[in-house]
C-alpha cells in the first residue's frame, strides 16, 4: 500500500529578533510546513490512538526510524500516530519517513520547523536547537496525553501502560536521572527535596501543561539565565515542574551504561551516552556489551535506514571520544591521529 501524503504550507513568517511576549504564539509560528503520511487509512476496530512525538534535525533522522520501528514491532496491536517536529531534513530523509509510514501502516505527521524562532535560546554541541521542539507538542495536539521521546530511544516492550496511567494532578510523568547527575543538577539549580528527572521520556498531560503555562515559564528561565542551565531545557523543566511530576520506574527510561543486562526488563532503552550505536566508535567502546551490541542495529535494519553506514565523528567531542576508544583498544596510530583532529577542531570551534 502506498501512503497518501497531504501537504499543508502555512503563511511564511520572518523571524528576526524574536519578541517573547507571547512564546506560545511564536512557537506555533515556527511550523512552516506540515506533511501527513497516511500509512493506515482507517480505524476499523475503533481502537484508541496513542500519540507519540519527537523533535529532531537530519542528524537524528536515522535513529528516529529505528525508534519508531522498535515501537511498532513490540506494539503490533496498538494504533499509533507519530508527530515529528524537524528542521533541516534532507529530501531523502523525508522520503524514508514516508516509507516508514507505509511499511508499518502508521500515520505520521511531519512538521517542518523554522529553527530561527529559537535562536535566542542556548544550545550545546550535543544539545542542538531541536531539543526545544518538544515544547510545541502540547499546544499543537488536541489529545489528553502525548508521549515525547528522544529519538535515540529504543522500545523493547509494550508501552500501552503509559497511556492508561493515572497521573493524578501531575503535569508530566518521567524517570529519575542517574544519582550522580541528579545531585549535581539539584545543587546547581538550588532545588530542595526534588528528584531530578531525565527529560528524554515525558508523558505529558496536555491540558495541565497548558493550564500551568509551562512553556512561558521554561523559556523565561532559559532566556533570563542561560548559563545556569547546563542541560538546557531539561534543567529548566526540572526547575519549573518541581512537585508536579509522576515518577516512573527506570525501565521506562533506562540510560545505557557499561553494566546493563537483559535481566532488567527494560521497556525504553535510552542511548543517551556517547558514542551512539550508529557511530563508528560504538563497537570498540565500553558501552557495547553482549546485551547492547546489536540492539540498535536490529531495529534500524527493520527501517528504511537499514543500509546506513556507521557515522564518523562530526564534532570535536565525538572526535575525542573516538580517539579515546581507539587508544584503549591499542590502535595508537589511528587513536593519536583522531586526537590531533580533535585538538584542531576544538581550537577552530572555540575561535
Amino acid at each position: 500500500m502506498k501512503t497518501r501524503c497531504c501537504i499543508i504550507i502555512k503563511n511564511k513568517y520572518i523571524f528576526k529578533d524574536v519578541n517573547y511576549l507571547d512564546y506560545q504564539e511564536q512557537l506555533l509560528k515556527a511550523i512552516e510546513k506540515q506533511m501527513f503520511f497516511e500509512g493506515r487509512k482507517d480505524n476499523l476496530e475503533n481502537k484508541e490512538e496513542y500519540h507519540i512525538g519527537y523533535g529532531i534535525d537530519d542528524n537524528y533522522a536515522r535513529c528516529l526510524g529505528a525508534s519508531i520501528a522498535s515501537i511498532c514491532s513490540h506494539n503490533q496491536d496498538q494504533q499509533f500516530v507519530f508527530h515529528i517536529l524537524a528542521s533541516n531534513l534532507e529530501l531523502k530523509s523525508i522520503e524514508k519517513i514516508e516509507q516508514l509510514a507505509d511499511e508499518f501502516k502508521i500515520n505520521i505527521h511531519l512538521y517542518s520547523i523554522n529553527e530561527k524562532v529559537f535562536q535566542q535560546l542556548p544550545t550545546q554541541e550535543h544539545l542542538p536547537v531541536s531539543t526545544y521542539y518538544r515544547f510545541i507538542l502540547p499546544m499543537l495536539l488536541k489529545v489528553k496525553k502525548v508521549l515525547y521521546l528522544d529519538a535515540d530511544i529504543i522500545c523493547l516492550g509494550s508501552i500501552q501502560y503509559l497511556f492508561h496511567l493515572d497521573m493524578a494532578d501531575n503535569i508530566v510523568a518521567a524517570v529519575a536521572d542517574a544519582e550522580t547527575i541528579a545531585h549535581k543538577r539539584n545543587m546547581a539549580l538550588n532545588l530542595k527535596n526534588h528528584t531530578y528527572f531525565n527529560a528524554g521520556v515525558l508523558l505529558i498531560n496536555r491540558q495541565k501543561w497548558n493550564d500551568d503555562n509551562v512553556v512561558n515559564k521554561v523559556i523565561d528561565a532559559l532566556a533570563g539565565e542561560p548559563k545556569k542551565f547546563r542541560y538546557l531545557d531539561q534543567d529548566a523543566l526540572n526547575l519549573i515542574l518541581t512537585g508536579k511530576i509522576y515518577y516512573l520506574d527506570r525501565i521506562w527510561n533506562r540510560i545505557n551504561t557499561t553494566n546493563m543486562n537483559a535481566n532488567e526488563n527494560i521497556i525504553l532503552l535510552h542511548f543517551a551516552a556517547h558514542p551512539k550505536p550508529w557511530n563508528i566508535a560504538w563497537n570498540i567502546s565500553d558501552l557495547c556489551n553482549n546485551f547492547t551490541k546489536d540492539l540498535y542495529a536490529h531495529y534500524e535494519k527493520l527501517s528504511p535506514w537499514k543500509d546506513a553506514e556507521p557515522v564518523l565523528p562530526r564534532n570535536y567531542k565525538e572526535m575525542k571520544n573516538y580517539a579515546k576508544c581507539l587508544l584503549e583498544k591499542g590502535d595508537y596510530i589511528q587513536g593519536f591521529s583522531w586526537y590531533i583532529k580533535y585538538i584542531k577542531t576544538k581550537f577552530s570551534t572555540k575561535c
